[in-house]
């Protein structure tokens, strides 16, 4: 069967606040699992219950830890939920960790929630509950939650759990169009081995769609691994979707190698780097501002990874206040554009902030380190468009195939291709390969294009005697940058378009360059003007004309273009060259005939000259475009 998708509900709040009662309450099912958490009478790890509102929708619960200490579980269980729903002691009120867990929801996005106010049996006050909720709603009125319903409830009395349902009925759910064109992804947030069927995992689905027998990545390693079953709240389904939580069997992998922190997504769609740009925000809460180079632990999805925060255009962040940074990681991270996360300090452990991904890989590029900052704002502010150049544009000499733009803008295919079309209309990007698709920022193709007229420039003074450098020569200078010829092709085209460069005889040229003549050239070409004139009106063509000086095709093709130049000859067409006056004479007769003629026929003036047809045609073809 296949389940329609749900509502993946997290819960939060401060230690003892009754947030599994209230679950177990609401579902029937007990999410504290570990023998531990029994003995203790606390939640330790990450809890799960599902059941249906009226409507039948499904509501799936991660029941998270409250103490401080296992913040780090908490984090995880949060990772692509649709709701919060925040739970506050009524005979406690707002404590420590009601306010930390609603600053990480914040942070993260949560796009919905609700306040269930607990234990309201231990209370006999009414004003107390009234106080509460005031509170409460001071608390969130700056947050996500602002204006929500806070709901008192018992879950040992039972009162308020109707009004609580129909509330959490109401909820929104998170599922778009947008996410659903998303590849497959899911954060890992439990792994174990169940006896005859091997490997499972579970987690949130965050986009896309997955079914059985379906291939996809383990990452960070990217190793490959089939999906043999599937489950969703506890039933089998033969496709899970976003906003699902998810159970998959799997196929190739060892329980061993795989765990919370790690991703299973469609292959290619995340890019894992040691390193991130990212937009962060420092919590206003804080007493200090963010100083740069500060140690930290980074919590992204269910991971959670160490590493150092390097502030990009400033030294410091003050609190509330939101600016760029490079995060220097420990251990290697998968992420795409757009994803958030949440940062700790190193210790002691306290939540410092949140932000989002940037750039999930970034170029290694001196060149585009001190427009970095600037760049990145451009990201922050800009439309889809500009996203799309100033991500390429970070990316240096190197670019981006159109496949990688996905992961690096958090676009769909779709939506790429249709930001795509304008910059490349405006020349902004340059895709220099049609079957690759590599997409190249304009700026760093012009720096390209400067190297390559530097490279032909250094070929002509060390070979001046030489008609230029033929492609073989100049894509061996750019094996670094171009991986196929079909890229230098087309930045080659490029330049004779623009005239930057001249092609003849398959070599390229500055547009001002002209080959030397050495002495023994000299003598040459008095052989060779000696030979043309020899022909009369029929001069030999070059292959023969070659022939007869002794010399190879790439000498002769020199000697003829410097003859050229010093207009010493003419060039006809590829192969039938006359000296000026030569021409002068042939230009006589035609204007002879034409005193007498209005129209001359090739016929006519083959036999005019006493030429072969295609010297006629050739001759003819010239004079028209000299406009005789």
């Amino acid at each position: 069967m296949s389940l329609t998708t749900g509502l993946v509900i997290g819960t939060s709040g401060h230690i003892d606040h009754g947030k599994t009662t209230l679950v177990k309450a609401l579902t029937g099912i007990d999410t504290d699992q570990l023998a531990e958490e029994k003995r203790r009478g606390i939640t330790i790890d990450l809890g799960f219950a599902h059941d249906t509102d009226a409507q039948g929708r499904l509501l799936a619960f991660v029941d998270v830890p409250g103490h401080e200490r296992f913040i780090h579980n908490m984090l995880a269980g949060v990772a692509g939920i649709d709701a919060v729903l925040l739970v506050v002691a009524a005979d406690e009120g707002v404590m420590p960790q009601t306010r930390e867990h609603l600053h990480i929801c914040n942070l993260l996005h949560v796009p919905a929630g609700l306040v269930a106010l607990t234990r309201t049996d231990l209370v006999d006050d009414p004003e107390m509950i009234e106080l509460c909720i005031e509170e409460i709603q001071e608390l969130t009125a700056s947050t996500f939650l602002a204006g929500c319903p806070v709901i008192p409830v018992s879950a040992v009395t039972g009162v308020g759990l109707p009004d609580l349902r129909i509330a959490l009925g109401k909820l929104p759910e998170r599922r778009t169009a947008k996410v659903e064109e998303l590849p497959f992804r899911l954060p890992v947030d439990r792994a174990f081995t169940v006896k005859g069927f091997g490997t499972v995992v579970t987690g949130t689905v965050l986009s896309g769609t997955l079914a059985t027998e379906d291939e996809v990545w383990q990452y960070p390693e990217k190793k490959l691994v089939r999906i043999r079953g599937l489950q969703a709240q506890s039933e089998t389904v033969s496709q899970a979707r976003s906003g699902q939580r998810a159970a998959l069997n799997l196929a190739g992998i060892a329980r061993e190698d795989i765990q919370r922190g790690h991703q299973l997504a469609a292959p290619d769609s995340l890019a894992t780097s040691y390193m991130l740009n990212v937009e962060l925000q420092l919590l206003a809460t804080e007493d200090d501002p963010l100083m740069t180079r500060r140690r930290i632990r980074l919590h992204l999805g269910t991971q959670e990874v160490m590493g150092r925060m390097v502030l990009l255009g400033q030294n410091a962040l003050a609190p509330g206040e939101t600016g760029l940074a490079q995060l220097r990681l420990e251990a290697p991270v998968s992420s795409r554009f757009g994803d958030r996360f949440i940062l700790r300090n190193f210790s002691p452990l306290t939540t410092l902030g949140g932000g989002r991904v940037l750039d999930p890989l970034p170029a290694k590029s001196r060149r585009t380190r001190s427009e970095l900052p600037a760049r990145l704002q451009r990201i922050c502010s800009g439309d889809e468009a500009t996203q799309l150049e100033e991500i390429v544009f970070l990316q240096g000499v190197q670019g981006l195939r159109q496949a990688e733009l996905p992961v690096r803008t958090g676009l769909s295919a779709k939506q790429v291709q249709r930001n795509l079309q304008p910059l490349q209309s405006r020349q902004h990007l340059i895709c220099l390969d049609s079957v690759e698709k590599r997409w190249l920022h304009a700026d760093h193709l012009e720096r390209i294009a400067r190297f390559v007229l530097r490279l032909v420039a250094a070929h002509h003074q060390r070979f001046p005697e030489r008609q230029g450098m033929t492609r073989p020569e100049i894509a061996g200078k750019l094996n670094l940058l171009f991986a196929h010829e079909r890229e230098v092709d087309t930045l080659l085209k490029l330049l004779v378009k623009q005239e930057k460069l001249v092609q003849a005889d398959g070599a390229f040229a500055l547009p001002s360059h002209v080959p030397e003549v050495s002495g023994a050239q000299e003598v040459l070409l008095k052989q060779c003007l000696g030979i043309i004139r020899k022909g009369g009106f029929q001069p030999v063509r070059r292959t023969h004309l070659l022939e007869q000086l002794g010399v190879d095709e790439k000498a002769g093709l020199t000697l003829l273009k410097s003859a050229a130049h010093h207009k010493q000859l003419v060039r006809v067409s590829e192969d039938l060259h006359y000296t000026p006056e030569q021409l002068a004479e042939i230009r006589s007769r035609l204007e002879t005939h034409f005193a007498k003629n209005p129209t001359v026929t090739v016929i006519e003036f083959k036999e005019l000259l006493g030429i072969t047809r295609k010297s006629a045609v050739e001759l003819l073809e010239h004079f028209d475009t000299q406009r005789l």
